[in-house]
């Protein structure tokens, strides 16, 4: 198996609707490229945020559970961890496929009574070409099976 394989995996969920699926197989193929990207970064999520500040020349800052934090943490941890560790996304935290424009990365803090940060559809194909584009990666022959295209 392979970071090309973990796309194509990926984007196989997203295309059938298993939105927290795909993320999984995107956020596995986003890690393994920060391994390669910074292997002298000791631990895998100071490597996993060192690669996605690489990808985005912005910041930004979403409040969640009462603590601004910033959206590559919120990816590393409440996205990647939550799903590796216990099988699904936190109760306040979902993709939202309503919110704008599926080619946007959106993303929305709520307040009450729910307070859920919602993050738009167009996160998951940054992603995807956050690690087709890396530089890290110049090595992977992309097929054309692994399509970040919205659906």
């Amino acid at each position: 198996m392979s970071i090309e394989d973990r796309l194509t995996d990926a984007d196989l969920l997203w295309k059938h609707g298993r939105r927290e699926g795909a993320l999984l197989g995107v956020l596995v193929a986003v890690a393994a490229t920060a391994r390669k990207a910074f292997p002298e970064i000791t631990g895998d999520r100071a490597s996993f945020e060192a690669f996605m500040k690489t990808t985005h020349g912005w910041t930004i800052g979403v409040e969640n559970r009462g603590q601004v934090v910033d959206l590559d943490h919120l990816f590393y941890k409440w996205l990647r961890c939550e799903l590796v560790h216990t099988g699904t996304l936190p109760v306040d935290l979902r993709i939202e496929d309503q919110l704008g424009d599926p080619n946007a990365n959106s993303v929305r803090a709520g307040g009450a009574a729910d307070y859920t940060v919602l993050l738009g559809p167009g996160w998951y194909h940054f992603l995807v070409n956050a690690v087709r584009n890396a530089p890290a990666n110049t090595d992977i022959t992309w097929s054309t099976a692994a399509s970040s295209a919205p659906q």
